[in-house]
């Protein structure tokens, strides 16, 4: 027997996942990531399981799954006791939304927590966990970036667009963007990234300093702690999004790398403001962030010559891995021309046109920065953007594809305008 009840809604399958369709064995499979860590290994799922997970929306009991499977194989008999075992099987492996999982989640939560800090998630993984083994593997990277133009005369990079993409798949990219901050020397670093599992806010901050093979970064909590006062209910009550965000502690490496580890960081985490663009025109028109972002654009203000603003975005994601039902290959040229678009208009330091042009596509191309972006131009002192890069990781196996790309900030004398 199984733990599901016949009449009882079946909890529906984590959103947090991330599933991959590839062919194996020459038929349909999707592997399963787990970017929070609960599943240490990639999962590979087929056949039965993978027609299950299609159903597990957290809106149907056991019956109806078996109607649902029932009519999938044209009439042929599937008994509860199947679907049961196969349910329990993925909340073993803490596939679904269940009391197993949230118990689990909540342990981590808590201890994380009482954590003074924010340890390297993805060394060892996406990169060398050795210090000079890194540092070796930064110098060749950045190697790699070719000959930029030079800013304008009399100016000086304010701020930075960057990628978040695998360090391997965007490697030019990063190196062309992190070659125009050579000769910096920054005190302070505004660090903004995506909040890839941040669900219950706008925004994520923590005052956890941060640690990677290259040592270890301090937090400006003081700064840290005006933005919470600011942003109140618009700032998640928990840093749990910042345990194994790369979108910053990719960033981080570099700028370690550059500027030695003992930099003053600002992190920040931005969750989705896609259901918000029907009904606002601006960012700051959402109840709650005009004045986290007014504090923001004062501290990169005040900082002036001694500080930068890093952020850790990608564009568009399309492909079947993206939710889309034809390849990334088909449809290409049309996420490329909504891509320019964005940076046109970051470049141009123009809020309202980024917004308008996210909108006119509803975000089909899932460009997973966006936020972040707005956010930048709306908190940047007055700079001209540069654009340094732009290229697309195409994913063979599931026909799929991710843009990314790098942009200088350029301001005049001290960047306070």
């Amino acid at each position: 027997m199984t733990i599901f009840q016949e009449g009882a809604t079946v909890p529906r399958i984590r959103p947090d996942l991330e599933f991959i369709r590839i062919s194996y064995q020459g038929k349909p499979a999707v592997v399963v990531r787990d970017n929070l860590g609960l599943i240490p290994k990639p999962i590979l799922i087929q056949g039965d399981v993978l027609a299950l997970v299609g159903l597990l929306d957290g809106t149907l009991t056991l019956r109806d799954i078996q109607l649902a499977l029932v009519r999938q194989r044209g009439g042929e008999f599937v008994s509860l006791d199947s679907i049961g075992q196969l349910l329990l099987e993925l909340d073993k492996a803490l596939m679904l939304e269940s009391d197993r999982f949230h118990s689990l989640r909540t342990k981590l939560t808590e201890e994380f927590l009482k954590m003074d800090l924010r340890r390297a998630a993805l060394a060892g993984q996406a990169y060398p966990a050795k210090r000079a083994e890194l540092r070796m593997y930064l110098d060749a990277l950045l190697a790699s970036a070719g000959q930029i133009p030079p800013g304008p005369p009399g100016t000086r990079v304010l701020g930075l667009i960057a990628p978040h993409i695998d360090l391997e798949s965007g490697k030019m990219i990063y190196a062309r963007a992190y070659s125009v901050l050579k000769g910096l020397a920054p005190k302070t670093i505004f660090l903004l990234g995506t909040g890839h599992s941040l669900e219950d806010a706008l925004f994520s901050l923590t005052e956890k300093d941060f640690e990677t093979p290259l040592g270890l970064a301090r937090t400006d909590k003081k700064s840290v702690g005006s933005l919470k006062r600011a942003g109140k209910e618009t700032v998640s009550a928990s840093d749990f999004a910042h345990r194994r965000e790369h979108s910053l502690e990719f960033q981080l490496l570099f700028l370690q790398h550059l500027f030695g580890p003992d930099i003053l960081i600002v992190p920040i985490l931005f969750g989705s403001f896609l259901g918000y663009q029907s009904r606002n025109d601006w960012p700051w028109q959402i109840a709650g962030v005009r004045a986290f972002l007014d504090v923001l654009s004062g501290l990169i203000t005040r900082a002036g010559r001694d500080g930068l603003v890093v952020a850790g975005v990608d564009f568009s994601h399309i492909g079947p891995k993206f939710g889309h039902n034809r390849s990334a290959a088909s449809f290409l040229r049309e996420a490329e021309e909504h891509d320019r678009a964005l940076l046109d208009a970051c470049a141009k330091r123009n809020t309202e046109g980024l917004w308008a042009e996210s909108r006119r596509v509803n975000d089909e191309y899932n460009v997973c920065g966006f936020s972040t972006l707005a956010c930048l131009l709306e908190t940047l002192p007055p700079a001209e953007g540069r654009l340094l890069g732009y290229d697309v990781w195409m994913e063979e196996a599931t026909n799929s594809a991710v843009s990314f790309a790098a942009m200088a900030f350029d301001a005049m004398g001290d960047g306070r305008g």
